[in-house]
């Protein structure tokens, strides 16, 4: 039972204490927008499951999607991930992960496919795969050794204060009198300080003239040609035709991504003026509507 009220203890009060312990949660996605922490469990790694991983040992986040989870469940999950990372989860007087750094994304999809996502959830299973010790509100952490040992030295007992007993007096019966000369202080017995002159210290003054230098710009994107916008366009068009609803995003290497409810489109870069499509673009999507999304670029580009 002492065992069992360090680790509250711990939990609660860990910053003021000044140890630095180190947890993970498993949190599960729901439907609206609404991620709650569950018992930490590998097998919650499903097709049908959206699970949020954060660990505060490699300071990483993973974010698992489930292959049956469409486009906008998942991008609902990223909201969710990309917040926990930004603010940590509060557990008690604690936040646990406010210095995660990293965001991993695994897509089961992907898993056996791309080298990638492999090595992440190679990581991840790792982790999972690590003895733990359950604590409250579905918190666990990998480091448990020795820990009211380790609370004990950090909090120590207060030893008793020894309070000295009096010495008693012995009072004289026929004290002396010492007769002293009383002194009388005057402002002139008393030397004045020595005063150093100095010049004031002169404040370097700012200069707001022309000459002074001006605040760094900061760089624009730069825009693309009309005719390389067209030809963009001219592939969402295509998409369009056959799918209602679609994703387009950016990536850091500049390659724009499109994905539809159930999954990736394609992918492709814009290359001396022309689109270059990535190996695996439309290999999610039937041959029949990849032919007609092709046929459909080609014949709006005439038109330029």
């Amino acid at each position: 039972m002492k065992s069992i009220n360090f680790i509250i203890l711990f939990i609660e009060d860990r910053d003021k204490v000044n140890i630095k312990m180190q947890y993970a949660i498993m949190f599960q996605v729901f439907e609206g927008g609404v991620s709650e922490p569950i018992k930490w469990n590998k097998d919650s790694l499903t097709a049908e499951n959206n699970i949020i991983i954060l660990d505060e040992g490699s300071s990483s986040l993973f974010l698992w999607y489930g292959s049956k989870q469409g486009l906008v469940s998942r991008r609902t999950a990223l909201r969710q991930a990309q917040s926990l990372r930004g603010h940590g989860f509060t557990v008690g007087k604690s936040i646990v992960g406010r210095d995660i750094k990293d965001l991993k994304e695994i897509d089961q999809r992907k898993i056996g496919r791309v080298l990638e996502t492999d090595e992440i959830n190679e990581d991840l299973q790792t982790l999972l795969n690590k003895e733990y010790k359950e604590l409250d509100n579905f918190v666990i952490t990998f480091e448990l050794k020795e820990i009211v040992k380790l609370v004990e030295k950090v909090i120590p007992k207060p030893e008793p204060k020894i309070v000295p007993k009096p010495e008693p007096v012995i009072e004289q019966e026929t004290p002396k009198v010492v007769k002293t000369e009383m002194k009388f202080a005057s402002e002139y017995d008393i030397k004045p300080d020595l005063v150093l002159e100095s010049k004031p210290t002169e404040k370097p003054s700012i200069s707001t003239t022309k000459g002074s230098t001006p605040e760094p710009k900061v760089a624009s994107k730069p825009a693309l040609d009309l005719s390389i916008q067209a030809k963009i366009g001219f592939v969402l068009v295509g998409i369009l035709e056959h799918y209602d609803d679609i994703w387009i995003s950016i990536k850091e290497d500049k390659r724009y991504s499109v994905e539809h409810m159930d999954g990736r489109v394609c992918e492709f870069s814009i290359v001396e003026g022309k689109i270059k499509f990535t190996v695996d673009s439309f290999s999610g999507i039937s041959t029949k509507i990849k032919t007609e999304i092709q046929k459909k670029f080609v014949e709006l580009s005439k038109l330029m």
